[in-house]
């Protein structure tokens, strides 16, 4: 365990309470995103890489918009 998700442990019981079973809060799916992040930074120019990144996104997504028809 790393420190961060120990620490979010301590923090568990009372999340239970307040926001229900503890498996509605997984952050595992939002962590392998970031290989996804970090893909688009390795195909950069570095000297912008956030902007490399962000015209990467949105190149992707005009392009599934145009897949499904437009909708």
């Amino acid at each position: 365990l790393t420190k961060s998700k120990f620490h979010f442990l301590l923090h568990i019981p009372a999340y239970i309470r307040r926001f229900g079973p503890s498996i509605l809060f997984s952050t595992e799916h939002f962590e392998s995103f970031n290989h996804v992040f970090r893909l688009s930074c390795v195909h950069s120019n570095c000297q912008a890489p956030s902007r490399d990144s962000c015209n990467a996104f949105a190149y992707n997504d005009i392009l599934k918009h145009v897949a499904t028809g437009g909708f």
